[in-house]
Parts: C-alpha cells; structure tokens; sequence
C-alpha cells in the first residue's frame, strides 16, 4: 500500500533531460477532445506559455456541445458557442494559438456513448482529423506535443481516447515526406501522453493502464511571483463557466495534483502498439 500511494512521485529525469529541461526552448501543442480538456493538462500549459513565454497552440476537436449548460438563463446562442468563447478566453490566458474544430461530439449522459469506433467513423466522415492535425503540426513546428493516453483517455471518455488517437495518426503523418499534406515534413521531437496516474485513481481502479516515464512538478514557480503553475492553471480554468462543475471538482483536488504524469512515445511505434482506431 505504500508503494502505491508514493511510487512514481519522483521518477528520475531520462538522460536526455525531462520535460521542464526542454520547455524553456519549446513550442508546445495541445491536441484534446473538448474545450475545457486542457485543464487536466493545464500545469504543464501555464509553465510553458505563461512562465516561459513560449509559443503555444490548443488544437481540440469539437464544441463540447454534448455537454451540459451549468450558467443561468443558458447557454445563449447554443451551448457550442458558448464553450467556443470561453475557450477562447483559455487560449487567450495562455498566450495561445487556438484551432477549434466542429466534430460531433457524444451527446450526455455518458452511459449512451457510441462505441469509440462509431465515434471516429462519424469524424472521419466530417474531415479526416488525421489530416488536420498533421496540417497543424506542420505549420506550428510544436517541439512537444501533449494529448491523452490512447486506451483510457484519463477519464475513460471515448474522445479524449480519440484525441490521443488522431494525434499519433498525425504526427506519422507530418514526418512523413510523401503525405499529401500542406507543409514541409516535421518530427515532433517529444511527444508525450498526459496520464491520469494519482495514487486516488490507482487505489480505485480506475487510473490509465500505461506506466509514466517522467513527472512534473505542479509547485514549479509559474506567472505572478509566488504563483505556482498549479494555482495559475487553476485560475485559469474559472473560465469555463458552462463545466462549472467538472472545474470546481478540479479545483477542489488541488492537495492532489502536485505532479503530472506523462508518458513519453514514439508515435509510430505506439500505433502500432495500439491497433486500430
């Protein structure tokens, strides 16, 4: 048991460095599901387009407009435009480039989800979002590149496992020179799954089933002095007014979150690892 409740916490920094030694010099992409799924990445995000002023981009791949509305009298003209702005805010507090994309997205509650796989037949009918990520990265050049892990997706949501899904898709894609794709060819230097590994979740059952190979430390010095990145990031998400109650339950683990997991891949090689979409 307590192996369990303070394993990982601090895994030794990989040789060529960990995360917080390449941020100083990063351009770092977002790929998520929804508007407020950069919260859960959010740390990582304030340190490195607030505390060292690097060049950000949030790319997400639909409005959230599944989801609930928690503002009164509503979500005004509809919910989606709504999360649009408030993303917009987000992207705006991160000093970040956002691409906001329209994919259908699984309406509440939870339980009548589609499966995964009708979930990407349905995007891939909208616009392969293989292509747009790969577009993307070509264009933005990010030298780290954070989404969720493929097989959970840190919360179970079928989406975020998409996320994941269509990142490693298009980071394969815009290394490679034959892909018809706008841009000249990048390799995304450092591509890392975001893992929801808290001692809580793995208690419970319910934590991602990869192993983390790096940690970041949320207490690190981040914006205003004496901030943390942890309370930076935290503020921010007040934003999403509409998620109040997905945010303030993310507000209230705060004595949880003091490290980030990440997962560091070679997005070819997990493809393969992880099979169809």
């Amino acid at each position: 048991m307590l192996a369990l409740l303070v394993g990982c916490a601090h895994l030794p920094e990989p040789p060529d460095g960990g995360i917080d030694s390449v941020l100083p010099e990063a351009r770092v992409m977002w790929v998520g599901a929804h508007p407020d799924d950069e919260a859960l990445a959010s740390p990582l995000l304030a340190r490195a387009c607030i505390g060292l002023s690097r060049p950000c981009l949030l790319f997400v791949m639909n409005r959230g407009d599944g989801g609930e509305c928690l503002v009164k009298p509503g979500c005004y003209p509809t919910l989606g435009a709504m999360r649009g702005r408030e993303l917009q805010r987000v992207a705006d507090a991160y000093g970040a480039e956002l691409v906001h994309n329209r994919y259908w997205n699984a309406p509440l509650p939870w339980e009548s989800f589609p499966p995964r796989a009708a979930i990407a037949a349905r995007w891939i009918s909208e616009g392969d979002p293989t292509l747009k990520v790969a577009a993307a990265i070509r264009r933005f050049r990010p030298t780290v590149l954070l989404t969720f892990e493929p097989n959970r997706g840190f919360t179970g949501h079928p989406e975020h496992q998409l996320a994941s899904r269509f990142a490693l898709r298009g980071a394969v894609m815009a290394a490679d020179p034959n892909a018809q794709v706008p841009g000249e060819p990048h390799q995304v230097p450092r591509f890392y799954e975001l893992l929801n590994h808290f001692w809580i979740t793995r208690l419970a059952g319910t934590s991602d089933p990869s192993e983390p190979t790096e940690t970041f430390d949320t207490h690190t010095p981040c914006g205003p002095p004496g901030r943390t990145c942890l309370d930076v990031a935290l503020e921010i998400t007040r934003n999403h007014r509409t998620q109040k109650r997905d945010m303030g339950t993310v507000r209230s683990l705060r004595p949880q979150i003091g490290t980030s997991y990440l997962r560091r891949v070679d997005p070819a090689a997990e493809l393969e690892a992880i099979g169809p979409l």
